[in-house]
């Protein structure tokens, strides 16, 4: 494949390009950066708000895009300019949060602002909030506290439970809102038109790239949209089973440097992975 064959790769944060141990290393830094310098459009797609994506958008001395909140939102890394918004219903976000709450799960919710509200103070938000790096409050008036629009809802739960509810909830609202696993723990809500990969042909649009012209790469159920999207999609090597099916490539693990494994051979054909 040619160097330029590809002009667009979208990549997951947590667990793709990010490691265990949630480090950007310094070999997939100098991957990007190698990609964005040959002209490569670099999107990260991720499940986090934008504030939380800043140590990725320090790398770059250009604008570039980001798939935030699983697909809701597509936004400018520099200029903050949104490209995409799709908020979830607030009906169904409060129907989200009763559920939850009878359930008696740790019920997150983002705001279209990026405020992060919690259901409870416990030991499931309070770690939630160390990788988010936003604003905390406790929801004691839903209403009041939605009403700047919702982004998205999230459950945290012990992980037998997370499989149990997402089919359940998966049901639940079908044709409405779409359900992801982010993570073992975590099981997401957004509105049924959001996913990263609705995101990512956006931003095809906007910049004249065909789909067979994207690679993506992720790691989780709520990449699969963008993975089956792009003309070429890759899981990680820590990715589980059902996201491998659907890829056309397994690289190495978050551990092994997979992303820049992939810009190397793949996009840019020099070999030094």
């Amino acid at each position: 494949m040619t160097e330029m064959e590809y002009k667009l790769i979208a990549a997951d944060m947590d667990g793709t390009l990010l490691n265990d141990e949630s480090i950007l290393t310094e070999r997939t830094k100098s991957a990007i950066k190698d990609a964005v310098a040959a002209g490569v459009i670099f999107v990260t797609a991720t499940g986090r708000p934008m504030c939380a994506s800043e140590s990725v958008n320090a790398l770059f001395d250009k604008d570039l895009p980001f798939i935030v909140f699983n697909g809701v939102r597509a936004v400018m890394g520099k200029s903050k300019k949104i490209l995409f918004s799709s908020p979830l219903d607030f009906c169904c976000a409060q129907k989200i949060y009763e559920i939850g709450l009878c359930r008696d799960t740790s019920v997150i919710m983002w705001t279209l602002e990026e405020k992060l509200w919690v259901s409870r103070d416990c030991a499931a938000t309070r770690d939630y909030r160390k990788i988010s790096d936003a604003e905390l409050g406790i929801i004691d008036d839903f209403d009041k506290c939605a009403e700047s629009g919702i982004a998205k809802m999230m459950w945290i739960d012990e992980p037998d439970k997370i499989t149990i509810y997402r089919e359940e909830m998966s049901k639940f609202f079908a044709g409405t809102v779409n359900c992801y696993a982010s993570r073992p723990m975590f099981l997401e809500f957004v509105g049924a038109d959001s996913s990263k990969g609705a995101a990512l042909s956006e931003i095809g649009k906007i910049y004249g790239i065909d789909k067979s012209q994207m690679v993506a790469i992720g790691d989780s159920d709520n990449d699969i949209p963008m993975l089956q999207y792009a003309g070429l999609g890759v899981a990680m090597g820590n990715a589980a089973a059902e996201v491998k099916s659907v890829c056309q490539l397994t690289a190495r693990s978050n551990n092994e440097d997979g992303v820049a494994e992939v810009i190397y051979n793949r996009i840019l054909n020099e070999g030094k992975e």
